[in-house]
């Protein structure tokens, strides 16, 4: 019975990771229809190229694809350093594009600046092979790697006494 557990845990995973496969390629093929849309965007600009709200609409569409570009890349290579680029991306969109007082704009440099000193002080090395979302040599890696292990070392102690049982 735990071995059936065992395998269908497997399978699942797997399965995610297909699943994870599949949202890419969304992802890569909404990329290139609003890429080819992007032409469109930037006519409207030309056109409006005296209006002063135009060039930040323009702005925002160029933002919105590369925003999407390194959703795709961290998709496609989950590590810390694809998450903070997001996110990097998604407050200095914020900042740029809207609206925003004073307060505002400093929260956002000051979270940017966060993000920045995470970005330095905690992932450290980034294996570019690395499937998971914390590289081994990151402080973060470690602390949650340690009950990882510990749940990895007793599932392997259950395996073998089910196949000792047997």
């Amino acid at each position: 019975m735990e071995k059936l557990i065992h395998k269908l845990r497997n399978m699942l995973y797997h399965s995610c990771n297909i699943l994870d496969l599949a949202m890419a390629l969304m992802v890569l093929l909404a990329i290139l229809v609003a890429s080819f849309s992007l032409g469109h965007s930037f006519l409207i600009f030309w056109n409006n190229r005296y209006a002063e709200a135009s060039f930040l609409v323009f702005v925002g569409h160029v933002f919105t694809i590369l925003i999407g570009i390194e959703f795709l890349k961290m998709l496609c290579q989950p590590s810390e350093d694809t998450v903070l680029e997001v996110l990097i991306f998604l407050v200095a969109r914020h900042m740029i594009i809207e609206q925003t007082t004073v307060m505002e704009n400093f929260i956002t440099i000051v979270s940017i600046a966060l993000l920045f000193a995470i970005k330095k002080y905690i992932s450290l090395s980034v294996k570019k092979d690395s499937s998971t979302i914390f590289s081994n040599n990151s402080k973060l890696h470690t602390l949650f790697s340690s009950s990882s292990e510990n749940q990895s070392d007793a599932l392997e102690e259950e395996d073998t006494s089910i196949s000792t049982d047997k």
